[in-house]
């Protein structure tokens, strides 16, 4: 179980993260306070088909998980319930 929440915890981190890159206007900085480590992404990235893929495409997936976990727990449940 500690396993699945760490998981889930990791797959909410990169969600939001990604729908935060997303959303930003103008320039967005990735990574540390130095130059050597921070990744600027201007507004033609933001605005890329391959941005708005790889959003739809975490969604998605995160959609899929949810409900594989929602149904795991359904069950485990029904199964709690007829012994």
């Amino acid at each position: 179980m500690k396993k699945l929440t760490s998981l889930l915890m990791a797959l909410l981190l990169v969600l939001t993260g990604v729908t935060a890159l997303a959303e930003t206007e103008g320039e967005a900085v990735i990574g540390g306070a130095d130059a050597a480590t921070s990744i600027v992404v201007t507004e033609t990235v933001k605005n890329s088909l391959l941005m708005d893929g790889l959003l739809v495409t975490i969604i998605g997936l995160a959609g899929v998980f949810l409900v594989l976990i929602l149904f795991f727990l359904m069950i485990k449940l029904m199964g709690k319930m007829l012994k």
